[in-house]
């Protein structure tokens, strides 16, 4: 969900909520039933159903189902909340101190159902969600949500998303144990995400509009499929080699690190958008390289397949930091370069590598298709490109036919390369196209070759010309 469409969502779900809110009390359940249930005791206390205002005590042993879209102040008691399919619980929680943390038991494993707080997120029960978003509508600074232990009530978890991650407002989420989104993570501009320590798995999308990081190095190992960093998006991996990418990497914005900084490749993608700049990168899948890469400080490893296509001016640069430092760009796995535009021409050069010297090897080693009379060069250990040389050899197009019934003789002229040979075939029908050579070894007239050749008596059929 991106930015403009989570803004609607939230303003329309406080339209709805806050509309009946004419009161402030606390309601006590008194009963079991559905959140919207007016039948007394069943479970609120003559009917009255909480409003946005409210704050509601549910103790255990009676169990209330959000049956529809909810709004209030915060929960707590020993008695449990369960969610139902595809409603939508919104914790206002204006004070900032309370949240869900003093409830029971939040059950939100219901499809399709969200739980947003809107508040302080710091009171957000350590547990797993169906949909989870922190919205911070309420405080102006930035509030942090640890889901580290934080007193006997709420320990730390181990917290699975089964739906979508968003996170809008001026929020930092730090990991204090292991996090894992099974739908897509939205993190918005003013919005902090810190892996450190622990693990994060995103099996969806992943968008970037805040800033996420990690600040303790290699512990833990933080799982990507597709991610998006938006144009202030920030992702600093400060030193860590921790991260992995298995689908795409599109930066509108910015990849800092220091170090050994580093992003494990380990899937099928391309990586797209602005220039990255890193210490370095490990390949291990194939990786479509649509932007330049600059490394430095340590060299990348090339486990993997790297595709570049000549079309484009992107290359992988290797520099020394600081610049007395002369480093060598091993390569390794296979490199493929492809061509999505025009027929490259003789004399063209392509930079793929650049560094102060190049060592390894490629298991293997692809290259476009070239027009008759063009070959590559391969310059990958002199310096990193590659080019094309040669002169195209075109078709023959035959430009003047003349025939002579009496001697059943064809005179062909045709334009042709110097140096090169020809032969001329004919078909026995004008049906199959079976050729039978006529004439061959002919030597080339320079641009032009003019040739007779006598038909066989009774043949009608086509005539050809074809460089050998």
């Amino acid at each position: 969900m991106q930015m403009k469409s989570i803004a609607l969502f939230l303003a329309a779900l406080f339209v709805l909520f806050f509309a009946p809110a004419l009161r402030a009390a606390n309601i006590i359940a008194t009963g079991s039933g559905n959140w919207s249930s007016t039948v007394p005791d069943a479970p609120w206390p003559n009917g009255m159903v909480p409003g946005s205002n409210d704050a509601v005590d549910v103790e255990s042993p009676f169990t209330v189902v959000v049956d529809t879209n909810v709004a209030i102040q915060y929960i707590y008691g020993s008695g449990t909340v369960k969610m139902g399919t595809n409603t939508t619980l919104l914790v206002l929680d204006t004070a900032g101190a309370y949240g869900t943390v003093g409830l029971g038991t939040l059950d939100a494993s219901a499809p399709g159902n969200t739980v947003i707080y809107a508040g302080n997120p710091f009171w957000a029960k350590h547990q797993n969600y169906y949909n989870l978003m922190f919205s911070n509508t309420i405080v102006t600074n930035q509030i942090s949500f640890w889901n580290g232990t934080v007193n006997s009530q709420d320990p730390a978890a181990a917290m699975t998303i089964a739906g979508n991650m968003t996170v809008v407002g001026k929020i930092k989420v730090q990991e204090g144990d292991d996090f894992t989104i099974l739908g897509d993570l939205f993190l918005g501009t003013n919005s902090v995400w810190d892996c450190s320590s622990f693990n994060l798995t995103v099996a969806g999308h992943t968008t970037v509009e805040g800033q996420m990081e990690d600040l303790d190095g290699a512990n833990g190992a933080d799982v990507f499929n597709d991610m998006t960093i938006q144009s202030s998006g920030i992702w600093n991996l400060l030193d860590s080699t921790n991260y992995f990418v298995y689908g795409n990497l599109t930066n509108y914005g910015r990849l800092i690190g220091i170090a050994y900084a580093s992003i494990n490749f380990n899937g099928i993608g391309v990586i797209t958008g602005n220039p990255i700049t890193l210490p370095t990168l490990t390949f291990n899948g194939t990786n479509i390289i649509g932007t330049t890469i600059t490394l430095f400080t340590n060299t990348p490893s090339l486990n993997g397949t790297l595709v570049f296509d000549i079309a484009r001016t992107n290359q992988m640069i290797l520099m020394s930091y600081p610049p007395a430092n002369i480093l060598t760009l091993d390569y390794g796995g296979a490199l493929v370069v492809t061509n999505t535009g025009p027929a490259p021409m003789s004399g063209s050069t392509y930079q793929l590598f650049n560094a102060s010297s190049f060592g390894g090897g490629f298991n293997s080693l692809t290259l476009p298709p070239l027009p008759p009379g063009l070959s590559w060069a391969d310059n990958l250990y002199a310096d990193g490109s590659i080019s094309v040389t040669g002169t195209v050899i075109l078709p023959p197009a035959i430009t003047s036919l003349q025939y002579d019934p009496i001697t059943r003789q064809f005179t062909l002229t045709w334009t042709s390369m110097p140096g090169a040979l020809y032969s001329i075939q004919e078909t026995s029908g004008l049906e199959a196209l079976s050729w039978t050579t006529l004439a061959s070894n002919i030597p080339s007239g320079g641009n032009s070759t003019t040739y007779t050749v006598t038909m066989p008596a009774g043949t009608a059929g086509f005539l050809r010309v074809y460089q050998q």
